[in-house]
């Protein structure tokens, strides 16, 4: 018997794009036995509810306490099967991902499973951009190698055993996008405690595979550089160790970008895209240096 399957979907105020997304995967999963999908809304005041009354396909509830984390708890606590996939509300699933999905979580001993994800423009990028940054692969199909599989897979195309999930606490309401604020880092650190806890029990599975949204805000550098920063700023949250540990790794990272940016920097003016991979860089370090101060805080 096949495990049984909640595919979350968590959303807030994205009415429109969630229903192309919902009828995507409605397409690949609605009516198959031991599947149902799940949206989790939070906090929404668009028309999201009525939306969802009109798809007798979805089961929904509603998470006041706002946050992607709080949403993906929702999740965990509403499903009673065995896996919940997580997916977010403006990914489209491929054709054959529920297949791929299952051949993976059949695997004995697996907890965490994810697959590939690739950008879908609305409008092309502009010239500095690269658009390789928003891709998410992860290798060939099977285990990811142990330094991966403690950061896990992209959070918008994730599978976790729930059982595993809830043996671990679910997900940090301390990261992850709060309504509107920027925040990153929910799935990777709880890939890292299912490391701890579970050892390498990873499994990409390259056919489950979804196009990501990626609309023409996200490619402005005021965004690049803000998602950059708050990345770097959390990065010593992944690291082994006491504060002293923390703070040295958010140094190196910080050193690291930086070097990496300056140097990008110097070759944009030859090759364009250079500029994305220089913004990012600058503002990883940027943020990775104001991450020491707060390891060695314990924030």
């Amino acid at each position: 018997m096949s495990p049984t399957i909640t595919v979350a979907v968590c959303t807030r105020d994205r009415a429109e794009v969630l229903a192309e997304a919902l009828a995507a995967l409605l397409a690949e999963v609605g009516g198959v036995p031991g599947v149902e999908v799940l949206v989790v809304d939070n906090g929404s005041a668009d028309g999201t509810a009525a939306l969802l009354a009109d798809l007798d396909e979805v089961r929904a509830v509603c998470e006041p306490v706002p946050g992607l984390s709080a949403a993906r708890n929702r999740a965990l606590a509403e499903s009673a099967a065995d896996w919940i996939v997580y997916l977010d509300d403006d990914a489209f699933v491929w054709p054959g991902w529920l297949a791929a999905l299952r051949g993976a979580i059949s695997r004995p001993g697996v907890v965490l499973v994810g697959g590939p994800i690739e950008p879908r423009f609305p409008t092309p990028p502009p010239a500095w951009f690269d658009p390789a940054s928003v891709r998410r692969t992860f290798g060939p199909e099977g285990p990811l190698p142990d330094a991966a599989a403690r950061r896990g897979f992209s959070g918008g195309n994730l599978a976790v055993r729930r059982d595993a999930l809830e043996a671990v606490g679910g997900f940090d309401p301390a990261l992850g996008m709060v309504a509107g604020r920027l925040g990153l880092g929910e799935e990777t650190e709880m890939a890292g405690r299912l490391f701890d806890r579970f050892g390498n029990a990873t499994w990409h599975a390259p056919a489950m595979g979804a196009d990501h949204l990626e609309p023409a805000w996200k490619q402005r550098p005021g965004y690049v550089a803000r998602r950059a920063f708050v990345n770097g700023r959390q990065a010593w949250r992944y690291a082994d160790g006491g504060r002293g540990r923390q703070a040295g790794f958010s140094a190196l990272k910080a050193g690291k970008q930086t070097a990496e940016g300056l140097a990008r920097l110097a070759g944009a003016a030859v090759r364009p895209r250079l500029l994305h991979g220089a913004i990012r860089g600058l503002a990883t370090g940027a943020g990775a240096a104001v991450g020491v101060a707060r390891a060695l805080r314990g924030e």
